[in-house]
């Protein structure tokens, strides 16, 4: 018999205000205590939205960052502050940019280096906070990049062979149980971690086969077994090469209660399945949540063997609900994620006027509302593609929807993301409870949260622009109210803030105002500690590649490619306007050194007129101490002058100072010359005479003093009492380059084969939900993909894919 049940839902309003008492109910304990881990320490996602997926050397990668709350989908004003990496397959970070965030949205561009070889990349995002939970919320997307000047075969990525076979069984709500009927999940991976589409048999202990089962979409597949018996069951299935292999289930236990849930129509059927042993007038606690956030709770009596609730799914918000079954004592029992989709993303329509044609002008109409017709304001971003340069496979994109309301709340790999968000598939919502089924949720776990554990929150938010770090002295331990100094060696900045480490020797330089590319050099002013070292906060381990990027070729893309830097190269516009640039940029400009070469110099490259060696500052009682006994130079007011300068000192220039290749600021000179430990430094080397000083300009008329440290400029970024900053600051995005053929100054013969044809990251529709934007298109007829994502205020997110065709 079976007993139904109807549920009271419980507002998180009620939760969040009432405090603990005694009295309280376990269920009520239970839901204040998940009310105020959700409250106290909110969670941020993020989503790139780039202009295509795969790239080639010397192009940019155009992004927009959306980042919101977890537990709303708002967006978030807790950080100020992205992160946004590019690695390659050997888990390297090559190239990476931080970016200002305002309500929410970022946007940028990195500028691939031509140095890159070609391969699997991926893009990685994140805020400093984010740093405080596991590394699988970080935003991360693969993109293939290729270099125009290396040869490419024509080979997939994936070589045709053999590979091993991995069958994983999960049963719904996490356990097969003696005499209970459960839906059992299944997936079958490849080894190169595709999956993959075969068909098996369940057997019992006695040979008997007991049921069936088929693998569709990624590998997934579904069947239902009664277990009759404790013994071990297993799957045998055929393989391609005719050959059989056979896999174990999960150990079937002798009592429990299991959940399921079913997902079809208006309303969740809970069902409560419990072992003949445990039927009861137990009470058991059922708790729905999305986010963090309760949406539907309720206690049952388990006095029958199946009882089932029903819940109305207009109670939760669009994404993945997780239900958990628990013991009386808050125990978790059993767990089954399901996805709700009120198909309530923002609608988006776009129109093109007039006729587009090659290298003429094309108008765009946005028009944005809700599900009522409502027009939204909000923040959107464009990308215009062509198509036949950049072909796209819609269901392996990785969208704003697919990331934010899927995605980003799961385990593991997830093939083919968008599938399940295309409408014109029949079978996308069973295979997306089938993916539900096997793969596992990660946003906090019950065994925390019943502990009261409470998270370890080390990186706090950044509301602007921070340098952060650790000081420590002899055998590495930290060293609490030590002097740190910031100094720029950015020309043209002059900036020196002093600050204090904390008591585990951590420190940190906030509210940095400072430009694109600066530079900047950290010390300590421990004198009498000779094993200070200074440690840079590194940006988070890298997770390993998982061999899964793209087997796209993209040689045609590269061939068309090369042809457009080469028409640029021809009309004289690859540099010169800053598009499209073929070469690394440089960031940060080092001092020319002289081509003489003589022993015992180092940073003058042979040319200096006296060295001051390692083995001589060992015993020196400070910095200067040196320069006395060092033949036409003095010290006046802790700056470094040369005694033949010039007759009169008044007019006689400092020394220029040159650390491990940068250039200090002359204001900044004394401080930083001071707080110098001599036996922090590998050599001195001293250029006085006019043939030495003369190839560096006018700038070294006063002489010139180059100081390597131990570390060097190219060791590690923990240094003895100096490190060194570079390529600081907020990136300052480029402007996308679209040209202009209504400007008689524009070859009108130029061949343009340009893949991106159009990228805005910030199109706001007004009052009415409308915008509008305008570009040229490219000489290449055929067909144009326009795609836009965005939100608006309150969260709620949109994507549309359009096509319209150049003649």
């Amino acid at each position: 018999m079976k007993n139904t049940l109807k549920i009271p839902i419980l507002s998180l309003i009620t939760v969040i205000f009432l405090g603990f008492r005694a009295d309280d109910t376990p269920l009520e304990k239970l839901l204040k205590q998940i009310a105020k881990i959700t409250s106290t320490y909110p969670q941020e996602k993020i989503h790139l939205h780039l202009d295509k997926t795969y790239y080639a050397v010397g192009e940019d990668i155009w992004l927009k960052a959306y980042l919101i709350t977890a537990e709303k989908n708002e967006p978030s004003l807790l950080s100020k502050v992205l992160y946004v990496d590019l690695i390659d397959e050997k888990n390297q970070i090559k190239q990476n940019l931080r970016l200002s965030v305002t309500n929410g949205n970022a946007s940028g561009n990195i500028s691939i280096a031509d140095s890159l070889a070609s391969g699997n990349y991926r893009v990685r995002a994140y805020t400093n906070y984010m740093r405080n939970y596991a590394d699988h919320f970080f935003f991360e997307k693969q993109i293939k990049i290729g270099n125009v000047m290396q040869t490419s075969s024509n080979e997939p990525l994936e070589k045709d062979k053999k590979q091993d076979i991995d069958l994983q069984f999960f049963p719904e709500g996490g356990n097969l149980i003696k005499g209970i009927r459960s839906k059992v999940g299944v997936k079958a991976v490849l080894a190169n971690g595709i999956g993959a589409n075969l068909s098996g048999f369940i057997f019992n202990e006695n040979k008997e086969k007991v049921a069936v089962f088929t693998t569709t979409h990624a590998g997934m597949g579904v069947f239902a077994l009664l277990p009759s018996s404790t013994a071990k069951h297993t799957a045998i299935v055929r393989l391609e090469d005719g050959t059989e292999k056979t896999f174990n289930l999960p150990p079937i236990i002798e009592s429990g209660h299991a959940l399921a849930i079913n997902n079809v129509g208006e309303n969740f059927v809970v069902r409560i399945a419990s072992s003949t042993d445990l039927i009861a007038a137990k009470e058991v606690l059922v708790v729905a949540q999305t986010n963090g956030v309760i949406y539907a709770s309720f206690s049952a009596k388990t006095d029958q063997p199946i009882i089932s609730a029903n819940i109305p799914k207009k109670n939760f918000p669009t994404g993945i609900a997780q239900f958990t079954l628990f013991t009386a004592e808050g125990k978790p029992l059993a767990e089954r994620l399901v996805f709700v989709n009120h198909d309530d993303a923002l609608k988006i329509e776009i129109a093109v006027n007039g006729n587009p044609s090659t290298k003429k002008k094309s108008e765009l109409n946005l028009a944005v509302t809700d599900l009522t017709a409502n027009p939204i304001d909000g923040n959107f971003s464009v990308s215009v593609v062509d198509v036949s340069k950049v072909p796209v496979i819609e269901d392996e994109e990785t969208t704003i929807l697919s990331n934010l309301l899927l995605t980003s709340e799961l385990k593991g790999y997830i093939e083919k993301p968008n599938y399940y968000f295309n409408k014109s598939i029949v079978d996308r919502e069973q295979n997306l409870d089938n993916l539900l089924l096997t793969q596992g949720w990660r946003r906090f776990t019950w065994t925390d949260i019943l502990a009261s554990k409470e998270p370890d929150i080390t990186f706090r938010p950044e509301l602007t622009y921070e340098i952060s770090g650790k000081i420590t002295g002899q055998y590495n331990k930290p060293l609490p109210k030590a002097s740190v100094s910031l100094i720029s060696t950015t020309p043209g900045l002059f900036l020196k803030i002093d600050t204090l480490s904390d008591s585990k020797g951590n420190f940190v330089f906030d509210r940095l105002d400072i430009p694109d590319s600066s530079s900047f050099l950290i010390q300590s002013k421990l004198k009498e500690n000779k094993d200070v070292k200074i440690y840079i906060t590194p940006p988070p381990n890298v997770k390993p590649y998982n061999g899964l990027g793209s087997s796209v070729n993209i040689n045609n893309y590269l061939q068309t490619t090369k042809q457009q830097f080469q028409e640029l190269a021809k009309n004289n516009m690859l540099k010169g306007n800053g598009i499209l640039l073929n070469a690394v940029e440089i960031k940060t400009k080092l001092v020319p050194k002289s081509p003489l070469n003589t022993p015992n110099s180092k940073n003058a490259s042979g040319s200096a007129d006296h060295v001051i060696t390692e083995i001589m500052l060992k015993d020196a009682i400070n910095i200067f101490s040196p320069f006395y006994k060092s033949p036409g130079v003095m010290i006046k007011n802790g700056m470094i002058y040369r005694t033949r300068a010039s007759k009169s000192f008044t007019n006689n220039p400092p020394m220029l100072l040159i650390v491990d290749g940068v250039q200090i600021n002359q204001i900044l000179m004394p401080d930083f010359i001071q707080s110098i430990n001599p036996t922090d430094l590998e050599g001195i080397e001293i250029l006085t005479s006019d043939y030495n000083t003369s190839v560096l300009g006018p700038e070294a008329s006063g002489g010139v003093v180059y100081i390597t440290t131990k570390s060097g400029p190219s060791k590690s970024a923990a240094s003895t009492n100096i490190a060194r900053i570079k390529n600081a600051g907020f990136v300052t995005a480029k402007q996308f380059y679209v040209p202009n053929y209504d400007d008689p100054k524009i070859n009108q013969q130029m061949l343009d084969l340009r893949s991106t044809i159009y990228w805005n990251p910030n199109v706001i529709t007004d009052e009415k939900g409308q915008a509008a934007f305008n570009f040229f298109n490219a000489s290449t007829p055929g067909d144009y993909r326009v795609t836009v994502e965005g939100m608006d205020a309150f969260g709620n997110i949109g994507r549309k894919v359009y096509t319209y065709q150049v003649k």
